[in-house]
């Protein structure tokens, strides 16, 4: 059974954005990991809080991204299925 081209183009970005989505959830999860969970006052120098700083400002940056890149990849999900009932109904 072959597949028609356009069908195929939508599998293709849909497993595109398959493996984007999850590139990005997993470095998201790599900068979250670096972060402290626990601060001690009077002995962590300001210099680990700025590290901090930036490490959660660079995770929320991540989350637009990633909500764009979940969105698309539903969308190409859901063209995919409606294109392949289509063509099974006017086959």
């Amino acid at each position: 059974m072959t597949l028609d081209p356009k069908l195929e183009l939508l599998i293709i970005l849909f497993a595109i954005s398959v493996v984007v989505w999850l590139a990005l959830i997993i470095y998201r999860g790599r900068l979250a990991r670096e972060e402290e969970d626990q601060v001690f006052l009077g002995t962590t120098p300001e210099r680990l809080t700025e590290k901090d700083r930036a490490i959660m400002k660079r995770v929320a940056r991540l989350s637009t991204p990633i909500w764009i890149v979940g969105v698309l990849m539903v969308l190409l999900l859901l063209a995919s299925i409606c294109l392949w009932v289509y063509q099974g109904l006017m086959a």
